[in-house]
């Protein structure tokens, strides 16, 4: 499994519900990847969103491993929602 970055601030609600509904699980102030690929906390007050969701593209782009491109596919489409605003 991998680590991810730490994020907290008032986006983070709305990520961590946008990945919940897709399957990710929320347990011990960590967030879980639904095939537990990578995980992330929330210790962040000022992540870089738009950093993390190209960082995170960059990445989706090179694997074509299964569960980790299902659970980066999630992740990338919750960035980007985070950031449009919706």
């Amino acid at each position: 499994m991998h680590r991810l970055l730490g994020m907290q601030d008032v986006r983070w609600p709305l990520l961590k519900r946008l990945l919940v509904e897709d399957g990710w699980v929320w347990r011990e102030d960590t967030l879980f990847a639904p095939h537990e690929t990578m995980w992330f906390t929330t210790n962040s007050e000022a992540p870089n969103y738009a950093e993390f969701r190209d960082r995170m593209t960059e990445t989706l782009e090179q694997v074509d491993q299964g569960d980790l491109h299902a659970d980066l596919v999630s992740l990338v489409a919750a960035l980007d929602t985070v950031l449009r605003g919706n």
